[in-house]
């Protein structure tokens, strides 16, 4: 359904656009609280790149994945947003523009799983700003690991290896098998 989505705004239809703005909006602000906490920012980044779909609807169809476009413009137009605020106050929080990619509990079933789930959190917040992206984008979007690659700006093999490095240390860290990060992030991400 949502190629068809994709392939109707390219068609120029306002219907199918609305659609896609309520599918993605709450998904690319939720990826951009990582970056920032500054909503007002937040919102005319999120109103620039939805806009840009729009505007640039023609070029949609050339398009392999535009839902990776969408995340990447956003990203790029998020970032440029963040820098120029920055130039323009000296006095942002040093964490700002810093992604902060946490576990939020959605409920608390059990005191095992509170446990596990702020000891994951814990774990990811030990991981580089550029890991704790990719497994955001992985494991919570649900992105591939070509559309990681291509809203991070790098090859497909530099996501295998942001990925199994960011995985390791998760590892290590939790001192559990691999398979049971894996769950854990599936399930709790």
């Amino acid at each position: 359904m949502e190629n068809e989505v994709w392939a109707q705004i390219g068609n120029g239809k306002q219907d199918a656009y609305a659609q896609l703005y309520v599918f993605y909006y709450k998904r690319l602000y939720n990826y951009g609280r990582k970056f920032t906490s500054d909503t007002a920012l937040l919102e005319d980044a999120l109103q620039e790149a939805l806009m840009a779909v729009w505007t640039g609807r023609d070029r949609l169809k050339t398009l392999r994945t535009p839902h990776t476009y969408l995340f990447n413009s956003f990203r790029f137009i998020l970032f440029r947003k963040i820098r120029q605020a920055k130039r323009l106050s000296p006095y942002t929080e040093a964490q700002e523009g810093e992604p902060e990619f946490g576990v939020e509990q959605v409920l608390v079933l059990r005191d095992t799983e509170a446990a596990l789930s702020q000891r994951l959190e814990q774990a990811v917040r030990g991981l580089t700003s550029r890991q704790r992206e990719a497994v955001f984008l992985r494991f919570y979007e649900g992105l591939s690991y070509e559309e990681v690659a291509e809203v991070l700006g790098i090859s497909v093999k530099g996501t295998y290896k942001v990925m199994a490095r960011a995985l390791l240390q998760l590892k290590e860290t939790l001192s559990l098998p691999l398979l049971a990060v894996l769950v854990l992030l599936r399930d709790l991400l």
